[in-house]
């Protein structure tokens, strides 16, 4: 076994273009002021592991806050990705080895939030919703029902009452 077969085993290049995680990152307190507005410095990023991603970041960069704001899943990270640095390349902030910060004022970030929105898969469960909600919805579903037949004609009395009733009138 050769070098070149040893490398083509250890470094195997990763394909962005499957489903994973486009992150929202904001480094705290690190803003600048334009007349009027506040400016959030966020980072637009692909991962197939958000968390283990900011902790990465955390060892490899210097010292500051960063959090993640929003995560979405997604059927294509490098597209959404790309669509999206593509989207907001007016706010991107010149940095010599990261074209994935910008500057967003807070017009900018609601629409950074909007279009993640907009993007995200949504995979609906039942365990997303309220076990109160749940309830809620079937007390009213069984109360329509009974209000509704009760205004059909429908009747809850067994077959004998309403024989006795019909044969009275």
């Amino acid at each position: 076994m050769n070098l070149d077969d040893i490398a083509t085993i250890v470094y195997q290049p990763k394909n962005d273009h499957e489903p994973g995680f486009i992150y929202l990152m904001e480094a705290e307190g690190y803003h600048g002021l334009i007349p009027g507005c506040y400016l959030r410095r966020c980072k637009i990023g692909l991962s197939r592991n958000p968390e283990a991603r900011l902790d990465n970041f955390h060892r490899n960069q210097p010292p500051c806050n960063v959090k993640i704001l929003k995560t979405i899943y997604v059927e294509d990270m490098a597209d959404v990705e790309g669509e999206l640095h593509q989207q907001f390349s007016q706010y991107n902030v010149e940095l010599i080895k990261s074209q994935e910060w910008f500057d967003f004022n807070p017009v900018q970030f609601l629409m950074v939030n909007w279009e993640f929105e907009k993007r995200s898969l949504h995979v609906f469960s039942i365990s997303d919703l309220p076990i109160k909600l749940i309830i809620f919805s079937m007390i009213g579903v069984l109360s329509l029902g009974a209000i509704a037949g009760t205004k059909l004609g429908f009747s809850h009395k067994p077959d004998s009452q309403l024989n006795q009733a019909r044969c009275k009138t």
